[in-house]
C-alpha cells in the first residue's frame, strides 16, 4: 500500500508516460478532424471537388491513412493491458499519487521553472497559498468522468478498430458497413473533447494549482479551429 503523501511512481516516469499519451490524443485529434476538414471542402466547394479528382489516387490514399492513424491510435488511447501506456494507466497513477499535485510539488515546479535559488519570492508564496491541492478523493472524480467515455468507445468504435483497420477480418462487406453504421460524427467529437480537456485540466493542476474542470472546453475549441483554419487555407492554396 502506497503512504499518504509518498508516490508509487517516479516524477519523471509519470511525465513521460503522460507526454506519450496526450501525444496519441493530439494525433487522433488531428487525424479525425484533417479528415473531416477535407471531406467537407469536397462536399461544399466545385472547385476543390474538381482539385481532388485531378489527383483522386492521391485522396483516396490520404483519406485510407488518416483513418487508419486515428482507429490505430484511439484504440491505443483505451487499451487496458497493464504493460501499456493508455489514458486508464494515465488517470489511475493521477489518483493513486495525489502528492504529484500537492502545493509542495507545484511549489518545487516554480522555482525551478523561475530560476529560484534563494527564499522565495513574495509571488510565489501568494501563489502557493491559494493553490488548490487535491486528495486522492478528489481525483477519483477523473475516473468517473473517463468511464461513460471508454464504454461509448468499447461498444462502437474499438470493433472498427480491431476489424477494419488493426486487422483483416473474415466478416463480409454488409458486416463492416453495420460497424460503420452505429457511428456519429458527434460521438467521435465528444470523446475527443473530452480526452483533451483531461490532459489540459491535469497540466493545469500540476503547473498552475488548479482544480481540474472538465467542462472548460476552450483549450480543445481552439486547437480544433486552429487545425481546422491551417487544413483549409492549405488545401485552398493547392494548384
Amino acid at each position: 500500500m502506497t503512504r499518504t503523501g509518498a508516490t508509487s511512481i517516479k516524477e519523471e516516469d509519470y511525465w513521460r508516460m503522460f507526454e506519450v499519451v496526450r501525444g496519441d490524443v493530439e494525433t487522433a485529434i488531428k487525424s479525425n478532424f484533417t479528415y473531416l476538414t477535407i471531406h467537407r471542402l469536397a462536399a461544399e466547394k466545385a472547385d476543390i471537388f474538381d482539385k481532388y479528382n485531378r489527383f483522386a489516387e492521391f485522396w483516396m490514399l490520404n483519406a485510407y491513412s488518416l483513418q487508419t492513424t486515428f482507429f490505430v491510435t484511439f484504440g491505443r488511447i483505451f487499451d487496458t493491458r497493464r504493460d501499456v501506456y493508455s489514458v486508464h494507466r494515465v488517470v489511475e497513477d493521477t489518483i493513486t499519487n495525489p502528492s504529484l499535485f500537492s502545493k509542495s510539488a507545484l511549489r518545487d515546479r516554480k522555482r525551478k521553472a523561475s530560476r529560484i535559488s534563494d527564499v522565495d519570492p513574495g509571488w510565489l508564496v501568494e501563489y502557493i497559498d491559494k493553490a488548490w491541492e487535491p486528495t486522492r478523493a478528489d481525483l477519483e472524480t477523473l475516473k468517473v468522468a473517463l468511464a461513460p467515455n471508454f464504454a461509448k468507445f468499447k461498444t462502437i468504435y474499438q470493433p472498427i478498430r480491431h476489424q477494419v483497420f488493426a486487422h483483416k477480418s473474415i466478416q463480409d462487406d454488409k458486416a463492416i458497413v453495420a460497424l460503420f453504421e452505429k457511428t456519429l460524427i458527434t460521438d467521435v467529437q465528444e470523446i475527443l473533447r473530452f480526452l483533451h480537456t483531461l490532459f489540459w485540466a491535469i497540466w493545469e493542476m500540476a503547473w498552475n494549482g488548479k482544480r481540474p474542470d472538465l467542462a472548460d472546453f476552450r483549450s480543445f475549441d481552439g486547437e480544433v479551429k486552429r487545425l481546422t483554419n491551417k487544413t483549409e487555407e492549405f488545401i485552398r492554396g493547392l494548384p
